[in-house]
């Protein structure tokens, strides 16, 4: 039974006085943490606190898990091949988007901000690059094979070394012009160089797929190709480097980003003469011979 003041009691007709049990302390596992609809004036004042307070805690002095980091960021040096190590660390998504990304300009989007700003990586630019000079020297061994048919034909490996001679320099010279040009010209450093070789990386992939139709050895459909696909990869990088550029002087700016697109088409140009013009420069021929044959009468034995 409960008491008046809302107290359990327990009273025995065989005992005058009554036996009240009062309960004023729990056990932790009766309280319910849910339970929010108590007030704080229900509750005893010398009630103890069981929340938890980190400042209060003892030191675990069990062991940390392997992979638990507890030394800071090591510094590595440009020699070292650790430091190259962040700008490989990609997935193929990315790569993906990048590509596509680098031969749809959008003149509203910048290139650069909206896919290699957060994550600059050299894997892609590299395989980029890489892709670029197999497809150049095997396509120009192909169409010397086909263009002379009659010809004892034979790889030219020295193809492979010239476009990697050309492709590389392009490739290094650009971003490092660039970086000067931001350096010295607008005295602020608005792309690290590691950036400009992504970017300008990226920016040779829509030649890839046209080396290989540059195969086909009509001399209007060459030129075509080269400058389609110069000013839309160049028109990439003017979109990405414009708005940077474009606060004072802006007469020489325009002249700078069309100085840069007529490289860019200069270096489409040098290949396209290089490795897949038709003449009897670069595609070797092979001089008609006659076989002059002579016949020898025999002569009759005169008695």
């Amino acid at each position: 039974m409960f008491s008046d003041d809302g107290f359990l009691s327990e009273k025995f007709s065989n005992q005058s006085p009554s036996q009240t049990h009062i309960f004023t302390s729990f056990p932790n596992s009766a309280v319910d943490p849910d339970d929010d609809d108590l007030s704080t004036d229900n509750k005893p004042a010398n009630n103890l606190s069981y929340e938890y307070n980190p400042s209060n805690s003892q030191p675990s002095s069990l062991p940390l898990p392997a992979t638990a980091n507890t030394s800071k960021d090591e510094q590595f040096h440009i020699w070292q091949l650790e430091y190259y190590q962040t700008y490989f660390q990609i997935d193929t998504q990315q790569v993906i988007e990048r590509l596509l990304a680098s031969m749809t300009p959008r003149p509203n989007k910048s290139y650069f901000d909206s896919t290699i700003r957060q994550n600059p990586d050299l894997y892609g630019p590299f395989w980029v690059c890489i892709t670029f000079i197999i497809t150049v020297a095997v396509s120009g061994n192909i169409l010397t094979y086909f263009y002379v048919p009659d010809a004892d034909f034979q790889i030219d490996f020295s193809k492979i070394t010239l476009s990697a001679i050309f492709i590389c320099f392009y490739w290094w010279l650009m971003p490092t012009c660039i970086y000067f040009f931001f350096r010295w010209h607008l005295k602020r450093i608005e792309y690290t160089f590691v950036e400009l070789l992504c970017v300008y990386g990226y920016s040779l992939t829509i030649f890839i797929p046209i080396s290989i139709l540059w195969m086909i050895s009509i001399s209007w459909l060459q030129w075509l190709l080269t400058i389609l696909g110069s000013v839309i990869s160049g028109s990439v990088l003017i979109v990405t480097f414009w708005p940077t550029i474009n606060s004072d002087r802006q007469r020489f700016n325009a002249l700078s980003m069309l100085l840069m697109l007529f490289l860019h088409l200069a270096m489409a140009i040098s290949i396209m003469l290089v490795f897949f013009h038709v003449s009897d420069k670069n595609i070797p021929t092979r001089n008609p011979t006659t076989l002059l044959t002579t016949v020898i009468p025999s002569v009759k034995n005169q008695i």
